[in-house]
């Protein structure tokens, strides 16, 4: 994937966004919809007992959301059969849609993590800098460059 592709990839992102947030509140705002989810979560053994909600305050939020939907898609696809809702949650069974989810998964924990790294303490100048230069090489990697 070239520069290009990575830019439109980007520029696509917000369907994909728009569809994590629709799914989480899908499960999060109806309340017998999410005690069930939770319940549901609970008979399975899940590693996870709620997904998390997105913040558009907090952008970045958005990483978490992405991840934590990411390791329970499997959790939430057999939710909404078992409640016979598919349609609620048929792009977690496209692969393409699916490729798509993965890809902004990463770059956006990567961000985070670049985030973070970036408001520790007794940070100077040349740490933060050589962590945003990190960051770029990371993003050449990305794009094949």
């Amino acid at each position: 994937m070239h520069q290009d592709a990575l830019c439109q990839s980007a520029l696509n992102m917000k369907p994909v966004l728009d569809a994590v947030v629709k799914l989480v509140n899908t499960i999060r705002s109806r309340g017998l919809n999410h005690r069930q989810f939770r319940d549901f979560l609970q008979s399975v053994q899940s590693e996870y007992s709620d997904v998390l909600y997105y913040k558009k305050v907090r952008w970045l939020s958005a990483g978490c959301v992405f991840e934590r939907v990411w390791q329970m898609k499997d959790d939430i696809v057999s939710f909404f059969h078992e409640k016979q809702c598919s349609a609620e949650c048929e792009m977690l069974e496209d692969t393409e849609w699916l490729s798509d989810f993965a890809f902004f998964t990463d770059l956006l924990c990567h961000m985070n993590n670049l985030n973070v790294k970036m408001q520790g303490k007794n940070q100077f100048i040349d740490d933060i800098w050589a962590h945003l230069k990190a960051f770029k090489v990371k993003l050449n990697l990305f794009t094949g460059s």
